[in-house]
């Protein structure tokens, strides 16, 4: 990979500041819409990556659809946004008596919100939807408030619930690009992934002399590699939906798809083509050394400059990548002591802006005087500057 600097209204002044632009070339290219190399059954699907949230992959994504038991994708994040994991729950007549998949509570029975969590996830349970709706939000139609004002802080703006399971309605739907970023939002809670990625769990069953044995309804975890969840749906109105998350070399991928036959096959073949394409680089570190300032033209050293945040990014071969980064050199001041913002950056994919940060000085420079005149009366008061620094440290 090739890294290209570029500078930017270089003078020589008695601090020298220098101004990089960065180019990273021969990167790997993300287009927004990427349907060309890998096809799908799904009326609608889409492949975003975790850490940044770009798009890999879009087919009608944002298209609003039904996404059935998928919903419960947000019931989850919400549940553990509001909720305690060791709050024990009394199952009411309500939830015991709901349609559809289900864990099996029992009207009366108690049973704390992590293990609701786990029958919600591996069994699709609907019961337990409702159970956790009635604890958090103090009844379905709270809940759902709250499942929606979650949506709506999450900038979605073709997304709204009407239920905590995924029943048909025709006021309940989202797209598979909201989903993902639904998903993206759930995956950063570690006890969400922990649920997800658990191919099987036994947890107590009250009243009963044995356990409540749960499989995960999601094959892929145990045939796709690095799969670690998310969740399937199914209803005849939203057809086959599925969630898919893949994690491989430090970079996890999430596919949705909605109303898919072939689901199954399609996010094997999705997940493997956006791996096989696109690889996670760091484009900036805290711990990288991107520009420079150096007192009296260099010779009395250098300070290196690092950005203040870490950017990642899943790129391809034919991506555009830079990085410009700006010493603010005109409210400079001194001395500086290292940690000291002495500029900002930009980094940009494709000509898009994806992040900006600030540049820290690595060192202190406890002498330095600003430049004045022409570019040979600078160069002789630098020598005499220098002259006099180092005379200072023998006196």
């Amino acid at each position: 990979m090739g890294i290209k600097k570029h500078n930017a209204a270089i003078k020589y002044i008695g601090v020298f500041l220098l101004t990089a632009s960065v180019l990273l070339t021969n990167f790997y290219a993300v287009r927004a819409e990427d349907t060309g190399t890998v096809g799908t059954s799904a009326q609608a699907a889409a492949v975003i990556e975790q850490n940044s949230g770009r798009v890999l992959y879009n087919k009608n994504a944002d298209q609003e659809l039904p996404m059935a038991s998928t919903t419960k994708i947000m019931t989850a994040a919400v549940a553990l946004k509001y909720g305690n994991l060791s709050d024990v729950i009394e199952v009411s007549a309500t939830a015991a008596g709901v349609e559809g998949s289900s864990m099996y509570l029992e009207c009366g029975e108690k049973i704390t919100l992590e293990n609701l969590l786990y029958g919600l996830m591996l069994l699709s349970g609907n019961d337990a939807a409702v159970a956790i709706a009635e604890h958090i939000g103090g009844g379905v139609d709270g809940f759902v408030e709250l499942m929606n004002k979650t949506a709506s802080e999450l900038g979605l703006s073709h997304t709204h619930f009407d239920n905590p399971n995924g029943l048909p309605s025709d006021t309940h739907y989202t797209t598979a690009l909201e989903l993902a970023k639904i998903t993206r939002y759930a995956m950063s809670m570690p006890e969400f992934v922990q649920i997800v990625s658990t191919k099987s769990k036994t947890i107590p069953w009250e009243g009963k002399g044995y356990d409540r044995s749960m499989t995960n309804h999601n094959k892929l975890l145990g045939s796709l590699e690095g799969c670690i969840g998310v969740k399937t749906g199914f209803t005849k109105a939203a057809g086959r939906c599925l969630v898919s998350a893949v994690n491989r070399n430090d970079m996890t991928l999430i596919c949705v798809t909605l109303n898919d036959p072939n689901d199954w096959a399609d996010h094997a073949s999705l997940q493997n083509s956006m791996f096989q394409k696109y690889s996670q680089n760091v484009l900036t570190s805290t711990e990288m050394i991107i520009d420079k300032i150096s007192v009296a033209g260099g010779m009395l050293g250098y300070a290196g400059v690092s950005p203040n945040k870490t950017y990642t990014f899943p790129v391809c071969e034919n991506d555009s990548v830079s990085v410009d980064t700006n010493v603010d050199s005109e409210n400079m001041k001194f001395p500086i002591k290292s940690g000291d913002v002495v500029g900002t950056g930009t980094v940009t994919v494709n000509g898009e802006n994806y992040g900006n940060f600030e540049l820290l000085a690595n060192s202190d420079i406890d002498l330095a005087r600003p430049s004045k005149g022409s570019f040979w009366n600078d160069m002789k008061n630098d020598i005499v500057y220098v002259f006099q620094y180092w005379l200072s440290m023998f006196r």
